[in-house]
């Protein structure tokens, strides 16, 4: 029982220890996720660049999600991306990823996709190249 609790202890703090914007962007890449780049700025704006205390990542929810008026908790980082993809899968058509998040309503600041925009500009040549 102790060795079960001590590497589920270890398996948890190694996807918190491995939560940065390169290591959401290989994720999404691996799981197929469309915009991989967007989506990853999208983790880390609704995270704080991974390092806010009170939002959802208390909850290894990186995107936010909530449901009945509490943020979704997921097991780890991970679960959340995946959580995502299906979310993603069933919602994109195709086209304009910065119009879909705009038309569902993703987030409720209206300069939300210019912050994305932003983020992706200025950081997502570092995650793309060094993944390459």
């Amino acid at each position: 029982m102790k060795i079960l609790l001590i590497s589920l202890l270890i398996l948890v703090s190694n996807d918190s220890i491995d939560l940065s914007p390169q290591s959401v962007y290989e994720y999404c890449v691996e799981q197929d996720i469309q915009h991989p780049e967007i989506v990853t700025a999208q983790a880390i704006q609704e995270s704080g660049w991974f390092k806010c205390t009170h939002c959802s990542l208390n909850k290894n929810n990186i995107f936010g999600f909530w449901y009945k008026k509490q943020y979704i908790e997921f097991n780890n980082w991970k679960e959340s991306i995946l959580y995502y993809k299906r979310w993603q899968d069933r919602h994109y058509k195709g086209g304009d990823y910065y119009q879909f998040l705009i038309d569902r309503h993703y987030a409720s600041d209206i300069n939300y996709t210019n912050h994305i925009k932003n983020i992706v500009n200025k950081h997502a040549k570092t995650w793309v190249t060094s993944s390459e």
